[in-house]
């Protein structure tokens, strides 16, 4: 009996060292608001309490009870600790990231004898340059190799990453130092340049790491600012620069508990800060660094963008699989051919792992092509806020922390993150509108890809002038609905269909007079 007695105040004491730990993680991760701190604490001092006056009990039966109440406590609160120290850990990994990693390789030909850099120069190797890539990182690159090897290279400079790989086609040059980002931009570029790496070897790499050049912060209103969210187009480390083709604005008010989703296609036509004005494909900036991406956006809608949120595609599809799916509600039915399969979806409500999400989100086979992608990746994220905010998500919580860590990365703290949770906890669920704007087709020259086309989308001066409106509106704590963003959108797509109607009817009326002239 005085054995039961010692073991149950033992217990006691472990519940409340281990209640006293997951309480301070807790706190600590600022998620949880202070009024639910002290609550949880009062229950915890209750509960030891509880225990230690069973124990203190003469019956047997209530002193096992005590101790089995005590143990079990104990091991719910170690489990506590161990889901909240990955999360501590992984917000530290993810949140506050203000630097970039820009990957500059040196490649040759995948069936070329050489295997190092130095075999390469001792051969007499010329190597070419892209003027298009961050010139200091070439230039930081190349003297890298010149002091490693005791030796001075032969280069020859090409104004694109099209130039170049012509030029390597051509025999001009054996080798070639561009960005990784560059060679991934050239192989979408045209289907016939697809794969094109697995051509080629790498015989060098050097990864530069990089402040993200923004501008000095003002301070950040914490219930209503923007964040940009960068969808990276690899499946490698988040932190690399490469081409965003996921651009879209959350535009948030913590007050109405509203978050606005402006989607641009990835083909839009701007100017970039680093193109001295001229224009190139809103994706391409993604090249330049997460700050090129956002101040492209800026100028577009003449807003600030607070924060930036970046995302690739490993860890989009990885999340999605660790919340256990999301039921994304689809315009239209359709198919999806992407590198990784086939994936077919019908009008309505459906529920998606990660891969058919990113199959959905991905697909660019519809008739208004980007602008319908648009549509469907804020679907995908409005139904992913949708599933986090369920009890469900807590079944797998390590889980989700752990897959977020490598595959997601935000310069927002801790502490900002922090206040929108508690502020949700406290004050109900978000409701999420979406709009996206659109533009008309065109072919032209790109800064990033010289003399070579590409197809581009014309913006839309409407579209963009109603998406300043209406972020602006947000911002200021007006109360949006999205049917009211529809009728404008309904409205748009009716003149379209008259414009066309009436260029029809002119072509039809110059075919006629030709004809009755002839």
């Amino acid at each position: 009996m005085k054995a039961l007695r010692v073991m149950g105040y033992i217990f006691a004491g472990i519940q409340l060292i281990l209640s006293g730990v997951v309480l301070y993680l807790a706190l600590s991760t600022n998620f949880v608001p202070m009024g639910y701190g002290i609550a949880a604490g009062a229950v915890i001092l209750v509960l030891t309490a509880l225990c230690i006056f069973l124990t203190t009990k003469k019956k047997k039966l209530t002193r096992i009870v005590s101790l089995v109440i005590s143990i079990l406590i104990s091991i719910m609160m170690a489990f506590g600790i161990y889901y909240l120290l990955v999360t501590i850990k992984t917000m530290n990994d993810v949140t506050g990231i203000t630097t970039e990693v820009d990957e500059i390789n040196v490649y040759v030909s995948k069936d070329d004898a050489v295997q190092s850099i130095n075999e390469a120069i001792s051969n007499g190797y010329t190597f070419g340059l892209s003027a298009t890539d961050d010139q200091a990182h070439i230039n930081e690159t190349i003297s890298k190799i010149e002091g490693d090897v005791g030796a001075t290279i032969t280069t020859k400079e090409y104004d694109t990453i099209f130039d170049l790989i012509t030029g390597f086609e051509s025999g001009e040059i054996q080798s070639f130092i561009t960005n990784a980002g560059s060679l991934v931009m050239y192989e979408g570029a045209a289907e016939e340049n697809m794969n094109y790496s697995a051509k080629l070897k790498t015989i060098m790499e050097n990864t530069i790491v990089e402040e993200i050049a923004e501008e000095e912060p003002a301070a950040v209103d914490k219930d209503h600012f923007c964040v940009y969210f960068s969808g990276i187009d690899t499946f490698g480390t988040v932190s690399a620069k490469s081409r965003s083709d996921v651009n879209i604005i959350a535009v948030v008010n913590n007050d109405t508990k509203q978050v606005l989703l402006v989607s641009t296609p990835r083909d839009y036509y701007v100017p970039l800060s680093v193109s001295k004005g001229k224009k190139d494909k809103l994706t391409h900036a993604g090249l330049y660094g997460v700050d090129c991406s956002e101040n492209a956006l800026e100028e577009l809608y003449n807003i600030d963008l607070n924060y930036y949120v970046k995302l690739n595609f490993s860890g989009f599809q990885g999340i999605i699989d660790e919340i256990g799916g999301i039921d994304v509600d689809s315009e239209m039915a359709f198919t999806s051919m992407t590198e990784e399969g086939t994936y077919s979806f019908s009008k309505g409500v459906n529920h998606l792992n990660g891969e058919e999400a990113l199959g959905f989100a991905r697909s660019r086979n519809f008739k208004e092509g980007d602008r319908q992608r648009g549509r469907n990746q804020m679907q995908v994220i409005k139904a992913t806020i949708n599933k986090l905010e369920t009890p469900s998500t807590l079944k797998n919580y390590s889980g989700i922390m752990e897959t977020m860590d490598g595959f997601f990365q935000t310069d927002m703290s801790t502490e900002d993150i922090g206040y929108l949770v508690q502020s949700t906890l406290s004050d109900g669920n978000w409701e999420v509108l979406t709009y996206s704007v659109g533009g008309n087709d065109s072919t032209e020259t790109c800064y990033s890809t010289g003399s070579q086309p590409l197809y581009v989308m014309l913006p839309n001066d409407e579209d963009v002038e109603y998406g300043t409106t209406i972020i602006n509106r947000i911002l200021s704590g007006e109360k949006l609905t999205q049917d009211e963003i529809n009728v404008y959108l309904n409205n748009k797509d009716a003149e379209d269909i008259i414009d066309e109607d009436a260029v029809n009817t002119e072509l039809t009326e110059e075919k006629d007079t030709e004809s009755t002239e002839e």
